[in-house]
C-alpha cells in the first residue's frame, strides 16, 4: 500500500474513531446522567443519614432510626447501581486502560465501592443502636449496674463495623492517587479524615468498654479517694481541695460514699503528730509560710497522676488510715454544673437549699463562707460534701431515660478536663491516659505549651479574672522555634460585682480590701528549652525560677493584679530542633494543653515559617484552616493541636554546621 495513502488514511481513521466516540457518548448520555444522579444521590443520602446519626447520638428516637436505616439502604442501592455502571459500560471499560483517564476512573470506582461499604457500616450502626435501645427499654435501672448488659448487646455489631472498616482501609490502599483531578483528590482527603475519625471512635469505644467494668468494680469492689477542687481558687490540677470523699463501688452499686472537710483531718493530724511536710517553694513563699503541706494543697501539680499519688499519701498520713485505695477521682464546680444539667436541681436537705446548674458555684461559695462565724471555727464545707454526695448518688443511679445525656455529659467533662481519673492499676491507668481522662502532662512529638495559674493570695478571684493567651512562633533557619507566649489577665472586679449578692461580692476578695489577685504563673515548655526574655507590662523582668518537672522545663513567676486593672506577661524562649524534616512536607506541630478546671480561655497562635520554606497547609485539631496567614483564633475549652506543613523554596537547606 502506498505511503501516501497511509498518510491520508491515518487522519481519516482518527476522525472516524473520534466520531464513533462522540456517537457513543451521545447515545449513552442518559446512562451517564443516571450514573451522575446515582453518585450524587448516593453520596447525599449517605452524608444525611450519617449526620442524623451523629446529631442524635444515643438520644436518637426509634422513628428517626427508621428514617436513617431507609436512607442508608437507598444510598447503598444508588452506589451499587453506580458501581455496576462502572463495571459494565463499554466506553468506561475502554477508558480504564488509558494512562491518565484510567486513574480517574479507577479512583472514582474505588470511592463508589467505599461509599457502599460506608452504607453497610451505617446499617450495622443502626442495628447496634437498636440493641442499645432494647436493653435500655427492657432492663431500665441505673446505667452503672447495666454496663455489662449494654456492652454485651452492642459488642457483636462493633465487631462487624471494625471488620468492615478494615475492608475499607484495604480498598483505600488500592485507589490510585497520581495526577487525580481536584474533586477526586479532595474526596480522597475527606475519606482519609473520616477513616481516621471512625478508627479513633472505635478505639475510644474499646477503651471505654474495657475501662467501665474495671472502674465500676465488676471484678471486685473498688475504693476511690475523691478530691473536690475549688476552681474559683486555682491550683495546678484544678483548684485547692475543699473536701475529700471516699467512694466504694461493687458491680456498679455504691457501697459507701461520704465526704469530709480537709481542714478537719489536717488540724487533727498536726495536733496529734506535730509532723511537718515541706511545701513546694512557691506555695511556701507566697501562701503557707510556716504551715505544713496538707491534703488541701495536693493539687499544686498540673499533672493529675502526680496529684493523685500525693493525695493518697497525704490522706493516709492525716487520717491515720491504712485502707487500700484503688484510685482517685477529681472534680470541680464545672463538673457539678454539667451533671446537674442532666440530673436536674438538687435540694441539700440539711441546709434546705436547692442548687441547679446555673447557681451551683455561687450558692456553694455563699453557704461555705458564712458572715457570722470565722471560717476556721465552723464546719463550713459540710455543704459541699452533702452536695457532692447527692450529685454523685444521682449520677450513678440515673434512670434509663437519661442514660444518653449522662453519657454525653461524662464524655464532655472528660474531654474538657473537668473530670479526672486515676487508677493504681497500671493497665487501667494506661487506658485512662489513652482516653485523655487522666489529666496528666501529655507527651508530644513536637512543640508543647501548658499555661498553669495558681491563686496564692487567699481569694476566689478566679471567678472574676479573665486570661487570654497569644503564642507567636518563629521557625529559624535550622528548624528551631523561637516562641513568645503572651498572657493578658483582666481583673474587672467592679463590673463583675454589679448586681451580685453583696456577701458573694465581698467573700470573693477574701480577707483583703484591695481585691488583689496574686498568681503564681507557670509555663510548661519542651525539655531543653532556653529562656531568652521575660517581660511584665513590657518591662524586662526575670523568670523567678526555672526547673524540670514531668519531663518539661517549667518557667515560673509570681505577680499581683489589683482591682480593675489588666496585666500582660510575656515569655520568649528557644525550642531546639522542633521542625520535623524526616518527611516531605516538613511539619511543625504544637500541642497546647488545657489546665484542668479552667474555662474556654481565648487562644491565638501565629506561626512564621523558616525563610527558606513556604507553608502549604495549616491544621487545627486535624481540620484544615483556610487562612491567608498562618494564624488561628480558638480557645482552650479542650487541648489544641496545631500543625503547619512547609516545603523548601530553594534547593539548599542550611545545615547545623552552617550556623
Amino acid at each position: 500500500m502506498p505511503k501516501k495513502w497511509l498518510s491520508l488514511r491515518r487522519p481519516l481513521v482518527i476522525g472516524l474513531a473520534v466520531a464513533v466516540i462522540v456517537v457513543l457518548v451521545t447515545l449513552g448520555a442518559v446512562r451517564y446522567m443516571r450514573l451522575y444522579d446515582d453518585l450524587s444521590d448516593g453520596k447525599g443520602l449517605l452524608i444525611a443519614a450519617a449526620a442524623l446519626m451523629e446529631d442524635g447520638g444515643l438520644n436518637i428516637e426509634s422513628q428517626e432510626l427508621d428514617d436513617v436505616e431507609v436512607s442508608f439502604q437507598r444510598s447503598q442501592n444508588k452506589l451499587e447501581s453506580a458501581a455496576n455502571t462502572f463495571d459494565s459500560d463499554p466506553l468506561i471499560l475502554v477508558a480504564r486502560h488509558l494512562p491518565w483517564l484510567g486513574n480517574q476512573i479507577e479512583a472514582s470506582r474505588g470511592l463508589v465501592e467505599i461509599g457502599a461499604d460506608g452504607s453497610d457500616m451505617g446499617l450495622e450502626a443502626v442495628r447496634a443502636m437498636r440493641s442499645y435501645h432494647n436493653v435500655r427499654d427492657s432492663q431500665g435501672g441505673a446505667l452503672s449496674e447495666r454496663v455489662t448488659v449494654v456492652l454485651d448487646a452492642v459488642e457483636p455489631h462493633v465487631d462487624v463495623i471494625e471488620e468492615e472498616l478494615a475492608a475499607v482501609e484495604r480498598r483505600r490502599q488500592s485507589v490510585p492517587e497520581d495526577g487525580l483531578l481536584g474533586p477526586l483528590d479532595s474526596a480522597l482527603g475527606d475519606l482519609d479524615y473520616h477513616i481516621e475519625e471512625l478508627r479513633a471512635r472505635l478505639a475510644d469505644y474499646r477503651r471505654g468498654a474495657r475501662l467501665a467494668p474495671d472502674l465500676l468494680g465488676y471484678d471486685g469492689p473498688k475504693t476511690y479517694l475523691i478530691l473536690a477542687h475549688d476552681n474559683t481558687e486555682m491550683l495546678g490540677s484544678g483548684g485547692f481541695i475543699l473536701v475529700y470523699g471516699l467512694l466504694t463501688v461493687d458491680h456498679g452499686r455504691v457501697e459507701r460514699l461520704f465526704f469530709d472537710d480537709v481542714n478537719g483531718i489536717y488540724l487533727d493530724w498536726r495536733e496529734r503528730t506535730g509532723e511537718y511536710i515541706e511545701p513546694p517553694r512557691p506555695l511556701k513563699a507566697y501562701l503557707l509560710r510556716d504551715w505544713s503541706m496538707g491534703l488541701g494543697e495536693a493539687s499544686w501539680w498540673p499533672d493529675f497522676p502526680t496529684v493523685a499519688e500525693e493525695a493518697i499519701e497525704l490522706y493516709r498520713r492525716e487520717a491515720g488510715s491504712e485502707e487500700p485505695i484503688d484510685g482517685v477521682i477529681g472534680f470541680n464546680f464545672f463538673t457539678l454544673g454539667k451533671l446537674l444539667e442532666v440530673t436536674g436541681p438538687v435540694t441539700v436537705e440539711q441546709y434546705g437549699v436547692t442548687v441547679d446548674s446555673q447557681n451551683v458555684t455561687e450558692q456553694t461559695l455563699i453557704i461555705t463562707h458564712p458572715q457570722a462565724l470565722r471560717p476556721w471555727e465552723s464546719d463550713r464545707y459540710d455543704f459541699t460534701g452533702y452536695l457532692a454526695q447527692d450529685v454523685i448518688d444521682r449520677t450513678l443511679a440515673i434512670g434509663s431515660s437519661r442514660w444518653a445525656p449522662m453519657l454525653t455529659a461524662l464524655h464532655t467533662l472528660g474531654q474538657e478536663k473537668n473530670l479526672l481519673l486515676y487508677s493504681r492499676d497500671e493497665e487501667v491507668q494506661k487506658a485512662i491516659a489513652e482516653q485523655g481522662w487522666d489529666g496528666g502532662v501529655m507527651p508530644s512529638g513536637g512543640d508543647y505549651l501548658m499555661v498553669v495559674d495558681s491563686s496564692l493570695n487567699s481569694t476566689k478571684l478566679n471567678l472574676v479574672v479573665q486570661p487570654s493567651i497569644q503564642v507567636d512562633i518563629s521557625l529559624d533557619e535550622l528548624g528551631n522555634a523561637r516562641n513568645t507566649v503572651t498572657i493578658t489577665y483582666a481583673n474587672d472586679y467592679t463590673n463583675w460585682a454589679q448586681g451580685k449578692d453583696p456577701h458573694l461580692a465581698s467573700l470573693v476578695v477574701g480577707a483583703g480590701t484591695l481585691t488583689v489577685y496574686g498568681n503564681y504563673l507557670r509555663l510548661l515548655v519542651p525539655e531543653g528549652s532556653t529562656i531568652e526574655d521575660v517581660r511584665e507590662e513590657g518591662a524586662p523582668v526575670a523568670a523567678e525560677a526555672v526547673w524540670q518537672e514531668h519531663g518539661r522545663t517549667v518557667l515560673g513567676r509570681y505577680f499581683a493584679l489589683p482591682q480593675d486593672t489588666t496585666k500582660t506577661l510575656s515569655f520568649t524562649y528557644l525550642v531546639p530542633s522542633v521542625l520535623n524534616t524526616s518527611q516531605n512536607p516538613f511539619t511543625y506541630r504544637l500541642l497546647v494543653q488545657k489546665q484542668p478546671g479552667t474555662a474556654a480561655i481565648p487562644l491565638k497562635i501565629r506561626v512564621e515559617p523558616p525563610s527558606w520554606a513556604k507553608a502549604t497547609s495549616l491544621e487545627l485539631d486535624g481540620t484544615l484552616v483556610e487562612s491567608s496567614s498562618l494564624e488561628v483564633n480558638t480557645d482552650l475549652r479542650v487541648d489544641r493541636t496545631l500543625s503547619v506543613s512547609v516545603v523548601p523554596q530553594r534547593s539548599a537547606i542550611p545545615h547545623r554546621s552552617e550556623q
